[in-house]
C-alpha cells in the first residue's frame, strides 16, 4: 500500500532489551529487511537496496544474491523459494517499480516476468502453492480489486476477475509478505486495508467470499498479517496512525464463519508480520512490528516477549523455530 510505504519507513529502531533472541545477526545496515520465507533448509530475506540473502543452513550462515539488473533501488517486499529452486521475488512500489522477478540458478540470471502497468499499480504480497498456482495482491485501481494467478509457479501472470467491488482506496500492505497466504487446496487468502471497512477476502474451491473482519479499516488501517493453520486464520493488523493504541490480532473460524479476540497484544500500532508454530501441545502464534516479536503460547493468557528489536516479517517451521528479519540488515533465530 502506498501510505504504508512512505509511513512505515520512518519507523525507529528500537534497540533489543533483555529478552534478547537466541541468535542474531546484522548483515548489512543500510538494508531493511521487509520480508523472510523459509522452505526446509532454505531462508531467503530480502528488503531495500534491492537486497536478497540466502540461508542454506536454516539461518546459520548467510550469502547476499545477486539481485535483477539495475535493481539496486527496488524494495524486494515479498520472496519465495519454490519446491523447484526457482526463487520468486516481488518489488513493490508506483507502476514499473512493482515488479516479479524469477531465477532459477541462485541469483547468476534473473528474468522478470510481471511489470506495474500504470501509476495506480502496486503490488503488496504474493504467495505460490507447492503445485505452482499462486496468486499476487495490489492495492485496487480504476479496474478494481487487484488480483493476479500464476499456473506455472510464477512464470506467467493473468489478472482476475474478484466478484466484489473494490472500496475507495482500498489495497494491502506491503509489510512481511503475509497480506495473501495460501489456505487450503488451490486456495488462497487475503487481507484488506485503508477502506472503510477491514475484511477478508477468501477463495477457496473456486469461490470468492468476502469476510468483514473486527479490525477497524480506516487510513492505514486494517489487515496486515494472515496465516492458515487448517480451518483457522490467524487475522492480525491494527493502525499506523492510531500508533497508541494496542494493535490488533485474532482468530477466523472458517468451518462456522465465526471470530475469535486473542489476548490484547503488547504491541502498538499494527502488526507487520506473524508466523504460526506448531509445538507439542498445539500452536504457537507469533507476531511483530519495530517494536519487537511476542509470541502466545498454547493455553497461556498472556503474549511474552520475545525480542524487542526492530522486526518486520517472520517464518517458522516445526521443530527448528523461527526467524524474524527486519531493520538495518538484523536476522534474529528464536529457538
Amino acid at each position: 500500500m502506498k501510505n504504508f510505504a512512505r509511513l512505515a519507513l520512518l519507523s525507529p529502531l528500537i534497540s533489543s532489551g533483555a529478552m534478547a533472541a537466541t541468535t542474531r545477526y546484522d548483515l548489512d545496515e543500510q538494508v531493511s529487511f521487509q520480508a523472510v520465507t523459509w522452505l526446509k533448509d532454505r531462508v531467503v530475506a530480502s528488503g531495500t537496496a534491492g537486497a536478497i540473502y540466502l540461508s542454506q543452513d536454516d539461518g546459520q550462515h548467510w550469502q547476499k544474491l545477486n539481485g535483477p539488473a539495475q535493481s539496486d533501488a527496488l524494495q524486494f517486499r515479498d520472496n519465495q523459494w519454490l519446491d523447484s529452486g526457482r526463487l520468486v521475488v516481488m518489488s513493490a512500489g508506483e507502476e514499473a517499480d512493482s515488479g516479479i522477478f524469477i531465477s532459477d540458478n541462485l541469483g547468476q540470471s534473473w528474468r522478470r516476468v510481471a511489470t506495474g502497468e500504470t501509476a495506480s499499480t502496486f503490488y503488496d504480497c504474493f504467495y505460490v502453492a507447492s503445485n505452482g498456482q499462486g496468486w499476487l495482491y495490489g492495492d485496487a485501481d480504476e479496474k478494481g480489486l487487484f488480483v493476479l494467478a500464476t499456473e506455472d509457479s510464477g512464470e506467467h501472470w493473468q489478472r482476475q476477475q474478484v466478484p466484489f467491488n473494490a472500496q475507495p482506496s482500498e489495497g494491502g500492505f506491503a509489510s512481511s509478505g503475509t497480506c495473501l497466504n495460501g489456505a487450503g487446496d488451490n486456495g488462497m487468502v487475503i487481507g484488506t486495508g485503508n477502506g472503510s471497512v477491514a475484511r477478508v477476502l477468501l477463495y477457496t474451491q473456486g469461490q470468492w467470499q468476502s469476510i468483514e473482519s473486527p479490525i477497524a479499516g480506516g487510513e492505514a488501517g486494517g489487515i496486515f498479517s494472515l496465516q492458515p493453520i487448517k480451518q483457522t486464520l490467524l487475522v492480525s493488523g491494527g493502525s499506523l496512525k492510531q500508533s497508541t493504541l494496542p494493535a490488533k490480532a485474532w482468530l477466523y473460524d472458517m468451518a462456522d464463519n465465526s471470530w475469535l479476540a486473542l489476548p490484547a497484544l503488547p504491541l502498538t500500532g499494527a502488526v507487520y508480520g506473524s508466523a504460526v508454530l506448531s509445538v507439542q501441545g498445539g500452536v504457537e502464534y507469533w507476531v511483530s512490528n519495530p517494536q519487537g516479536v511476542a509470541v502466545l503460547r498454547p493455553g497461556a493468557s498472556d503474549w511474552q516477549w520475545v525480542s524487542q528489536s526492530n522486526i518486520w516479517s517472520l517464518a517458522c517451521q516445526a521443530g527448528k523455530g523461527c526467524i524474524g528479519v527486519g531493520k538495518n540488515g538484523r536476522i534474529e533465530l528464536y529457538q
